[in-house]
């Protein structure tokens, strides 16, 4: 969201803030306050684009209005020392222009009267002189301008001076696999950037091709992180992860996320029609695999409900269609991309009982050919995984089947015990 607000914020900036004429004295004192000004705008736009993303969260939170009030505030205090500062070059404009004017008419209606100048030489001259200084506030209004552009600039220098994490690997050799490939972890430490505590600690474990293994564990446990680091947001600090005995450094971007298709707990829906959210994961595909992989997702009720079928615009974020909708979307991408390694992350949680189950046997067959790692909070989605890896504060403190792991009365069989003991209880 920073980086975004950053490229914003030049655009919404406008060129009214006056800078001091070259050569003034308190030039590096003007530039600094440039720089707070830019900060400060950053900052509201950041927290108005977060502010609309959450606003159903954020209803009834005062505490928020007050917050972008105080910054508005902040913004407007840095913004008024330039503002004043033109108005007192725009008065200084005028007058000076006016009595540049005015000296020339008297002058020269002395020299008329005195006969050493033709009359009607007057208000041409007049013109002229008054003319004569609009080239030199010029340069002072470019001057405002480009201090301005300047304190923009360095914002957008900073977003392309900031280092790639993630570069793009030499890639595998021979074309896309069309069949399940095996993925394991290797040791695998990670930390979030300004975090000390690691995300993960030294995990291993091997998915072989074509199994389902479930990642569960308490929430903070590192398995979402998992996920990232399969798709490459993220680069392990040490260890390695492997993508059919490829390293995942050495695939190429493009290549490695045609292989993995995610189903996560939030899905992200652009501003475009229901079909154009669902062809985003293969924009070639035909319609009737369109329409296949809607029918396979259970989605089809919405797509004939909807006044334009697939043409149905689904608004900012998808806002026109409920959290479950939503999840349906992200599924029927899924069965659309048709990679040979899909991850679950939490991909019923919006679903209810009768919709959970349709969708829970259309996954069923979706994963049956494929290498599958599903993230789940609900433990009774997992027991049919080949097998459950427990992660505890980002380490694997458990792993077998299902029976096995209730044997142990470990973490997983108190995970379990717990959620029976909430299902009664409700």
């Amino acid at each position: 969201m920073a980086k975004k607000a950053d490229l914003a914020a030049p655009d919404t900036a406008t060129t009214d803030a006056p800078a001091p004429a070259p050569g003034d004295a308190n030039s590096d004192v003007a530039a600094m306050s440039y720089e707070q000004a830019r900060d400060e705008l950053v900052d509201i736009v950041a927290r108005l684009e977060n502010g609309q993303a959450g606003l159903e969260e954020s209803m009834g939170l005062w505490q928020r209005g007050e917050a972008l009030a105080a910054r508005a505030t902040a913004y407007a205090g840095a913004r008024m020392p330039f503002l004043a500062d033109l108005a007192r070059q725009s008065a200084l404009q005028d007058v000076a222009t006016g009595l540049g004017g005015l000296a020339v008419t008297l002058v020269g209606a002395w020299l008329v009267a005195a006969g050493r100048l033709e009359g009607a030489m007057l208000p041409l001259l007049t013109l002229l002189a008054m003319s004569a200084f609009v080239p030199v506030w010029e340069i002072a209004q470019v001057g405002r301008q480009l201090a301005d552009t300047l304190a923009a600039t360095r914002r957008v220098h900073a977003v392309h001076g900031e280092p790639v994490r993630i570069a793009d690997g030499p890639g595998i050799p021979g074309p896309r696999r069309e069949q399940a490939a095996a993925i394991a972890l290797h040791n695998v430490t990670f930390t979030y950037p300004g975090r000390r505590r690691p995300a993960l600690q030294d995990v291993s474990f091997t998915v072989p091709a074509g199994a389902m293994v479930a990642l569960v564990g308490p929430s903070g446990a590192g398995k979402t992180t998992i996920a990232s680091l399969l798709l490459r947001f993220w680069d392990p600090d040490s260890g390695a992860i492997t993508l059919g005995g490829h390293d995942l450094r050495h695939w190429r971007l493009e290549g490695l996320r045609r292989e993995i298709a995610l189903v996560a707990q939030d899905t992200h829906l652009f501003n475009d029609t229901l079909g154009g959210n669902i062809r985003i994961a293969r924009p070639e595909a035909t319609a009737a695999e369109v329409t296949t992989a809607i029918e396979r997702a259970s989605l089809l009720p919405l797509v004939r409900s909807l006044p334009e079928g697939l043409d149905t615009r689904v608004g900012e974020r998808g806002l026109q269609l409920s959290g479950g909708q939503r999840q349906r979307v992200a599924i029927a991408r899924a069965f659309l991309r048709e990679a040979p390694v899909l991850i679950l992350d939490e991909a019923t949680s919006h679903l209810d009982a009768v919709n959970e189950q349709v969708v829970q046997e259309a996954l069923a067959g979706l994963t049956r050919s494929r290498t599958t790692i599903v993230i789940a909070h609900r433990l009774s989605t997992v027991r049919a995984a080949d097998q459950i890896v427990v992660l505890d504060e980002g380490r694997v403190v458990e792993q077998g089947r299902h029976e096995d792991l209730l044997r142990r009365r470990g973490l997983y069989a108190r995970l379990v015990s717990r959620q029976v003991a909430a299902a009664i209880a409700s």
